[in-house]
């Protein structure tokens, strides 16, 4: 273990640095030559491209030679390719407590754990996440600094706190009638939230006991209240008949999948028409059988670079062994095949449905939730959509994310193999552009650079 005079180092050099050391000091300008541009719309790729930075966004892609901007940083992109910046739009970061209100202050250790997970997602071409529910001042905290360039991150979008009924899922803001119950919202509202997440789910299935739901009514009003303050929503739903009631009462997307049974027909072609953005989430729900099953895919380079030696023995030993014997395991184990279908057959009728969410909390969890949609039957090309174009969607961002266009935000991965021949290349990873900085890999706070430097 470090010695607290080092963690008081470390603490102190997060929270004092001028200029984050983990972004380079980019030129005006940069050009990347000659590199296969994979631009998130899901089209063919386009070979032997320019892509040209100035500034924080991308001003031109097209084939062949384009003028150099005096000073711009020139890559040579060829053999190599380009994507956007992935999005996870649902995180719950590490580091925030079990209180989820928005005035419980935060320690430096919070705040440490917290950047500690956002490099990770940096570290693995994660350019943006959502926080789809955590302690409003921990991560609203960290929200605000990313913001001010205070700290390295990929950009941060967040609900603080979820709305529920008393009983319900999700907290602390429980709403029982309407309108006694709007200042309830409106101290939500006052930490300024990117977007609303709704907690509406009445368990009962699988191991889980019942709990209260909103009634349709107060939860139309809920939605409508927030879209009339300009935010969006999302609700936590896990079967056919609560999507399909929250869909009609307003909400913006989805934060999961149907999971508790194959969605029908009907509700395929509702999709069909609605295309209500879904995220993902599949790596939440199998994370405990493939820990129970395969705990040696912790040996893997990408967690083993951004998980501590001590928390993957540990995993791989006493949470293995509990995760055998436990219920909740063994039945996610069966459902998650069924998500993967239904989220098939929703990228079958709508390929901007489906959006990337991993339910967890580094950038490794993202690769595996990408290696999860492609083994449920969505090729990998429509899976780099997914948590490009479709995430930046599903946030309400696609005018300036998501997607590899002239005056879009200079979001960028550089690969040395092709994503969609492969999902697993989206881990081969040459260089990350947040904003058109260029992340210095080997200057972020995870695990392989402190381990070089003899940290802990």
């Amino acid at each position: 273990m470090r010695p607290r005079t080092g963690l008081a180092l470390l603490l102190f050099s997060i929270l004092a640095w001028p200029a984050p050391p983990a972004a380079q000091q980019s030129p005006s300008a940069i050009i990347i030559r000659g590199v296969t541009v994979i631009d998130g719309h899901g089209g063919a790729a386009l070979a032997n491209a320019t892509v040209v930075v100035e500034g924080t966004r991308i001003t031109s892609v097209g084939p062949g030679p384009a003028a150099t901007p005096s000073g711009a940083q020139v890559i040579d992109g060829r053999g190599k390719f380009l994507m956007p910046g992935l999005i996870d739009v649902h995180v719950h970061l590490a580091g925030g407590s079990g209180n989820r209100a928005n005035t419980q202050p935060i320690t430096p250790q919070q705040e440490l754990t917290g950047v500690r997970a956002l490099h990770t997602f940096l570290y693995a071409g994660v350019t943006t996440i959502f926080d789809a529910g955590n302690q409003g001042t921990f991560i609203f905290g960290l929200r605000e600094k990313a913001r001010a360039g205070g700290i390295v991150s990929p950009r941060i979008f967040a609900t603080g706190g979820t709305v529920a009924s008393p009983g319900g899922h999700g907290g602390p803001f429980y709403i029982e009638a309407w309108p006694q119950d709007r200042a309830i919202l409106d101290q939500h509202l006052a930490g300024k939230p990117d977007m609303v997440k709704i907690g509406q789910d009445e368990h009962g299935w699988g191991t889980r006991p019942l709990i209260t739901q909103l009634p349709d009514d107060l939860l139309e009003t809920i939605i409508r209240y927030y879209h009339s303050k300009g935010i969006r929503s999302t609700i936590h739903i896990s079967n056919e008949h609560n999507a399909v009631e929250a869909i009609y009462a307003g909400v913006d997307t989805l934060a999961h999948p149907v999971i508790q049974s194959p969605v029908s027909a009907n509700y395929v072609n509702m999709m069909r028409v609605k295309r209500v953005p879904t995220a993902s989430t599949l790596t939440i729900g199998e994370s405990y059988s493939r820990l129970a099953d395969h705990p040696e895919y912790l040996d893997q380079p990408l967690y083993r670079d951004t998980m501590e030696a001590a928390d993957i023995q540990r995993l791989k030993t006493t949470e293995s062994a509990r995760m055998k014997e436990d219920r909740w395991a063994q039945w996610m184990k069966v459902m998650t095949p069924v998500a993967q279908d239904n989220l098939k057959r929703l990228n079958a009728v709508g390929k901007d449905i489906v959006a990337c969410g991993t339910d967890r909390s580094s950038g490794a969890d993202v690769h595996r939730e990408l290696e999860l949609i492609v083994g449920g039957g969505i090729s990998p090309a429509d899976a780099i959509v997914i948590c490009t174009r479709n995430a930046a969607r599903f946030l309400g961002k696609l005018d300036d994310i998501g997607t590899i266009d002239a005056g879009k935000l200079a979001d960028l991965v550089l690969l040395t193999a092709d994503p969609t021949v492969d999902i697993n290349n989206a881990k081969r990873i040459e260089l990350v552009i947040k904003e058109g900085q260029v992340i210095d890999r080997a200057k972020l706070d995870v695990v392989v650079n402190r381990r070089g430097s003899g940290g802990q």
